[in-house]
């Protein structure tokens, strides 16, 4: 699958086996030029930026456990920069997969040019209706425009672009939906379905989330889907490795948020510790006994499993996030500091 001309990228990506860590979602910033109606790093907005030199040891650390794919996202992520590229940097980008999630709207030539001699490999576009007043309703008016012009830009760099569509289990059927499809496979763009999730400014919002029959429909669209000229399906759900599904939190995918809270998914807003305190490794292991955390779980966890959204989503709506997950789900609390500690 020729998607990155990195040959080292590609050598770490077949050494990688099922259940080990090998995506890392960074939160660069929760600085953001929209207001996006349904945004889930709304936990996050009044953070402060975690020092760079934690992050470096921190990053370092995840190469070292095998991490080979990043994703960096926000707030916007380059609304900063400097810290977007410090970061880049971390994530030895001559041999790792590096995708950078943007809103579109401050995205111009130049910036993606920029990214480009990162080696950053993709750009990843929010972008929730194929029509304007939709998509301007939940995003912002003018957005839709703004987001169209930087993924026409990004195609005339010669950059990998992607589009990432937020689905509820009505607009999942509607004409906007299918007609960002079409618009996804006329373009050669990735799109990625993401399902709703009860969390940010959706907290507990049930009546939104996949039903059993929705999510075997986007799993019926991904079947039938064909390639892009990459090699690569057109359809894709994070939960979704090759013919199997399965929901990779903390085995496969962690978030580290821009103060540098670490979570076992970005959704799943229940902090291990802070990387300032704890290693990656000693963290990501806390939870890895835990019978939600064990790679077994064929759906989204948060946003599709009934007895998850029970038990760990709705007692407690409303309350401030992230949550204790040593005292949500009963784990080991980690010695005060465990820094040296490996996974």
């Amino acid at each position: 699958m020729v998607y990155a001309l990195k040959p080292l990228l590609h050598a770490r990506q077949q050494a990688h086996s099922v259940g080990q860590l090998r995506s890392l979602a960074i939160d660069v910033t929760p600085v953001c030029n929209l207001r996006c109606s349904y945004c889930y790093a709304e936990t996050f907005v009044k953070t402060e930026p975690l020092e760079l030199e934690t992050y470096q040891r921190t990053l370092e650390e995840a190469h070292q456990m095998g991490v080979f794919h990043y994703i960096f996202q926000g707030g916007e992520p380059i609304l900063a920069p400097m810290r977007l590229e410090a970061l880049i940097g971390f994530c030895h980008p001559e041999s790792s997969y590096l995708n950078v999630v943007s809103n579109g709207w401050a995205m111009t030539p130049a910036r993606i040019a920029w990214l480009k001699e990162l080696q950053v490999d993709k750009i990843t576009y929010s972008l929730d209706s194929a029509f304007p007043a939709e998509h301007d309703a939940v995003r912002g008016k003018g957005s839709h425009l703004r987001v169209l012009n930087a993924i026409e830009a990004t195609l005339a760099a010669g950059l990998l672009c992607g589009i990432s569509t937020v689905v509820t289990r009505e607009s999942l059927y509607s004409q906007g939906f299918q007609q960002l499809y079409d618009f996804a496979f006329n373009k050669d763009l990735r799109f990625h379905i993401q399902i709703a999730e009860p969390v940010g400014k959706w907290d507990s919002r049930t009546d939104l989330l996949m039903r059993p029959e929705d999510s075997a429909y986007i799993q019926e669209l991904y079947q039938a889907a064909p390639c892009l000229s990459n090699g690569q399906k057109l359809v894709h759900r994070d939960i979704f490795c090759g013919d199997s599904a399965h929901c990779p939190a903390a085995t496969e995918f962690m978030s580290l948020s821009t103060d540098g809270e670490c979570l076992p998914c970005n959704f799943l807003q229940f902090s291990l510790g802070n990387i300032r305190d704890h290693s990656l490794g000693a963290m990501r292991a806390a939870i890895l006994d835990h019978p939600w955390f064990s790679d077994d779980h064929g759906s989204c966890i948060c946003g599709e499993d009934p007895a998850f959204i029970r038990d760990y989503i709705l007692p407690y709506a409303g309350k401030p996030k992230p949550l204790d997950a040593y005292a949500v789900f009963g784990l080991k609390a980690l010695n005060p500091t465990s820094r040296d500690c490996g996974d």
